[in-house]
Order: C-alpha cells, then structure tokens, then sequence
C-alpha cells in the first residue's frame, strides 16, 4: 500500500511538472505582443484542449488580449454549452465579450463565476460582465483589480460603468485605501497612468501609508511615470527614517525616475541631516540596479547618458563611504557596488 502510495505521489509529482514546464515553453506564444492568424488559432486549440487550468487560465488571458477572428465563435459557444468546465466556460464567455459579443445570455455564467474563489479569475469576469452591465457597479473593485493583468480590458470596462474622470477617480481612490494588496497595488499602478495632479495627490499621500513592499514597487512605478510633477513630492519623503518600512517607496521612486533625479540626489548627498543621505544613497542603489536590469529601456529613453549622469555622483558617495557615520559607510559602499556593475 506504501509502495502504491509511493508511486501515484511520482507520478503526481511528474505530472503537474511536466504541466509547468508545458506552460513555461507556451508563455510567449500567448505573451507576444501581436500574432498571426495561425498562431491564434494554436493559442485557441491550447484553450479548448488543454487539461490543466493554470495553461487554460493563461490561453484564456491571451485570446482576451489579442482577441480571435468572429470565426471562431461556434467554438467558444461550443465550450460553454458543454458545462463540464467551469474555468474553461467563464473565460469562453470572456472572451466572446471581448470580442464585443455582448450577449444577455452570457450574463448567468458570468454572475456565477463572480463568486469565484480566484481573484484574477473573478476580475476578468467582472470587466465582462461591466461592458455587458454598466448599470451595474457591484463588481468595481475587481474590474481595477484586473488592471495589473490587462490595463486594456479593465479600462474599456471602468470607462462604461464610471461616466466621468471624477467617478473613476474615486473609484481609484477607494481602491489604493483597500485592505487587500493585490487590489491597492493595481490601484497604484492604475493612478499612475492618469497623468493628473489629483491622481498624482493621491499616491503621495498613501506613499506616507504604504509598507507592503509589492505596492511600494507599484507606488514607485507610478510615482516615476510621472517624473517631473512627482519629483518635488517624492524628495520629501527622504526625511522619513530610513529605518522605517514606508521610507523604501521613496527611494525607489527615485532610482526609477533615473537620469531624472540625478540632479536633485546630487543635492541631497550634501544635505546637513544623515537621515536623507542614507535615503539618497538607498535611491543612488536602485538607481544601479534599474539601469543594470534588461528592462532598463522602461524607466530610460536614453540608458548610456543616465549612467554618465549616475556615475557623476561617485565622488559624493565616495566622501560618505569614507568619512560618513557607520550607517552612511554601509549604504554609499553598497551604492558604489551596485555603481561598479554599470562599468
């Protein structure tokens, strides 16, 4: 009995890796940023035959984002009818409204599966069942929630159901105060985008809250994309004890603004209080580390010239590694190590 045990556990085990390494090799095929007719066709076959949910959910995700030919309805109506899938049904349904097929009759399969345990799941649903039922503002949270996942589908849902720039910035607000982290850092991220000072007042004042390190990035992020009017905001929160949680969103805002904060850093690195040089040098870090990273080309227009500007700083974060408090040593010759991988 052992021994049987023993074996199922084996080939348990075998399965669900060999599942994972199925999704790792499918990934950018359903990630590509444009497609041809056949290989959304591959992407739909993946969909409708594969047993296990995590490629499912994925396929499904992908044929919302690039959506497939008026075709290829029979098929998805073809899944829902068959009921004996109930991931496979809700992403159909999905889809279908995804592709602009906004069909009252989709509209149960869809309330049942807002009752999903998933939250991602739940968030796709909500977006579709948004652009079918506008009226209808129950599910508004799930709808931001989707936005980390597919900003797109999520705003061709928000923009129905919230019918000003007012609505949906309170919306947004309500959301980045949300006791749930996934659904403050989608919120974050979703702010960030908005390009306004009332969106941009918003996520200063829950950078002064914020300690979930996965939202502190999606602050940063957001903070960064808008260098020029968050700079200035984004500076005063240096003079936060670096000791303290929420410090960390500042410092990293800054390093992900690159080439755009040099200038203000360089200042700060003289200041008269340790506490925004230990800050200034925690940002010069980041800094390294963001223009060091592939993605680089996200945070930079011109990656080769912020790294000149970042490398101008050396002679300030050197005085501190040699004659700064014990704490100020630490931070500037991480600083620099981070720096000397630039060169």
């Amino acid at each position: 009995m052992k021994k049987y045990i023993f074996v199922l556990f084996l080939t348990l085990f075998a399965t669900s890796l060999q599942a994972q390494t199925s999704l790792q090799q499918l990934l950018p095929l359903f990630q590509k940023p444009t497609r041809t007719p056949q290989e959304t066709q591959q992407v739909l076959t993946i969909f409708r035959t594969s047993q296990d949910p995590n490629t499912v959910f994925a396929a499904g995700a992908s044929l919302v984002r690039l959506v497939p030919p008026k075709s290829s309805e029979p098929a998805l109506v073809s899944l829902i009818m068959r009921e004996d899938d109930a991931l496979k049904s809700a992403f159909s349904a999905v889809i279908l409204v995804s592709m602009g097929s906004v069909y009252e009759e989709l509209s149960p399969l869809l309330q049942d599966a807002l009752h999903s345990q998933d939250p991602v799941l739940r968030a796709y649903v909500a977006a579709a069942y948004g652009l079918i039922h506008p009226e209808d503002t129950t599910h508004t949270k799930d709808i931001v929630r989707l936005y980390i996942f597919d900003s797109a589908f999520a705003q061709r849902a928000l923009n129905l159901i919230a019918k000003t720039d007012k609505e949906q910035l309170a919306i947004l607000k309500k959301a980045s105060a949300s006791a749930d982290p996934q659904l403050r850092a989608s919120a974050v991220a979703w702010l960030g985008s908005l390009h306004t000072p009332e969106a941009l007042a918003q996520l200063l004042k829950r950078a002064k809250k914020e300690d979930d390190s996965a939202v502190q990035t999606q602050l940063a992020t957001a903070l960064a994309a808008n260098p020029d009017a968050a700079l200035e905001g984004t500076l005063k929160g240096l003079s936060i004890s670096h000791k303290k949680p929420t410090s960390a969103t500042y410092a990293l805002a800054l390093g992900f603004m690159t080439g755009s904060s040099v200038s203000a850093l360089k200042n700060v690195l003289l200041s008269n209080k340790e506490n925004e040089r230990i800050n200034a040098l925690r940002a010069c870090a980041y800094m390294a580390g963001v223009l060091s990273n592939p993605n680089a080309f996200s945070y930079t227009s011109d990656r080769t010239f912020d790294i000149h500007l970042l490398k101008g700083l050396i002679p300030q974060i050197n005085a501190l590694a040699l004659n700064g408090s014990a704490d100020e040593k630490v931070f500037a010759q991480n600083a620099l190590t981070q720096i000397e991988k630039l060169m």
